[in-house]
């Protein structure tokens, strides 16, 4: 196939300190240490791993091939995607920063996006409406996941980080998902171990988000395709693009839509200070923004590794995300997540060290869960 240009020219780091930004981290450079807990994820991870055509392939004869395999996931389809872009101002006042409100899915969450395109791609690859699934997720995207199988009546084995929220343990089993807690003191790289193992002992397919090209293709041909026709039909040209980085198929995605019209735009990865990319630690359970982080042993976002110049990294940390949630809901009257509002953060930054008046982009995965704003009301 032909794959297209690069995203983006590798950006020029600053000096200034709230949030970090860098070019490459230098976490990126660690050399993964294999640890005997986390065999079966990184066998996986291994054997899985997308090169740039996988992850430039296109989505839609893939979606076409799920749906006559499986009609409930047509009938899904209307309720993902054309969400709001809700333009309010910087945190310095110096631009606007376009929020894409995500939370208008099916779900609440640009989860939804995730899961729908996994599912078409298991469906699809197996050639069968009847597929027995494995998965990890610290809370979004199994909540997601849950939902959507339960209405298509697919078996779904999740795997949930230990210190999961017993909430949202009971939500995901009232949809008729299994789920299994991981070790404690494995973290969220734990989760991903588990769903691989419960794959494999169980004869199930392991839909992997981490190596998902479709969880790429999604946002590119729909997420990012939205932006930009809202920009383009509001005659903003923007300067920036920020999300914040789980599996890294919603920043790679939208950042090569908006690449295809806006060469110059500058994409942002946003990372909690507590777990950047290519964190050299182990896993630990530091609050930070949730769905978000590095995973540990030096381990890289695989569908992120291919592109990692031609983005600049953002850290942001975990009282700083709340303060940005509680200031956009305190001026704006917007509920966000700590993820959205550390993108919000890093697009704010990118416009007020600039001159006035320009535009940036900045992906609002949901409302937020109600253990954030707990958090937020507390600090």
């Amino acid at each position: 196939m032909t794959t297209s240009p690069p995203l983006l020219a590798p950006t020029t780091p600053t000096t200034a300190t709230t949030p970090t930004t860098a070019t490459t981290p230098a976490a990126a450079a660690a050399t993964p240490v294999p640890d005997p807990r986390f065999a079966h994820i990184l066998r996986a991870l291994a054997a899985r791993r997308p090169d740039r055509a996988d992850i430039e392939a296109p989505f839609a004869p893939l979606e076409r091939t799920a749906h006559r395999l499986h009609p409930g996931l047509a009938a899904l389809r209307p309720a993902v995607g054309s969400t709001p872009l809700v333009p309010v101002p910087s945190r310095g006042g110096r631009g606007t920063v376009w929020l894409k409100a995500e939370a208008a899915n099916l779900t609440g969450t640009v989860k939804a996006r995730t899961a729908y395109a996994l599912l078409c791609g298991a469906v699809a690859r197996a050639g069968s409406g009847r597929v027995r699934l494995a998965e990890y997720s610290g809370g979004s995207l199994a909540v997601a996941l849950a939902h959507m199988c339960g209405l298509l009546g697919l078996d779904l084995h999740l795997a949930v980080p230990h210190g999961a929220p017993e909430r949202l343990v009971a939500a995901l089993r009232r949809d008729g998902a299994r789920v299994t807690r991981a070790p404690e003191g494995t973290g969220f790289l734990g989760a991903m171990d588990e769903a691989a193992r419960i794959a494999e002992d169980e004869g199930r397919r392991l839909l992997l988000q981490h190596s998902a090209p479709e969880a790429v293709a999604v946002h590119r041909e729909r997420t990012g395709a939205e932006i930009v026709a809202r920009l383009t039909g509001e005659g903003v040209r923007p300067h920036a693009l920020a999300a914040s980085v789980g599996s890294a198929g919603t920043l790679v995605g939208t950042a090569q839509a908006l690449r295809l019209r806006r060469p110059d735009c500058a994409a942002h990865a946003v990372f909690p200070a507590e777990a950047p990319y290519g964190d050299p630690h182990a896993p630990t359970a530091a609050p930070r923004m949730n769905g978000t982080g590095g995973l540990g042993h030096g381990l890289r976002q695989p569908l992120l590794a291919p592109y990692e110049d031609e983005f600049a990294f953002a850290e942001v940390g975990h009282r700083e995300a709340l303060d940005g949630m509680r200031l956009l809901h305190r001026t704006q009257r917007i509920a966000v997540s700590a993820s959205a509002a550390g993108a919000w953060l890093t697009a704010s930054r990118a416009l007020d060290e600039g001159p006035r008046g320009r535009h940036a982009v900045a992906v609002a995965a949901s409302r937020g869960t109600v253990e954030e704003w707990t958090d937020a009301a507390d600090h």
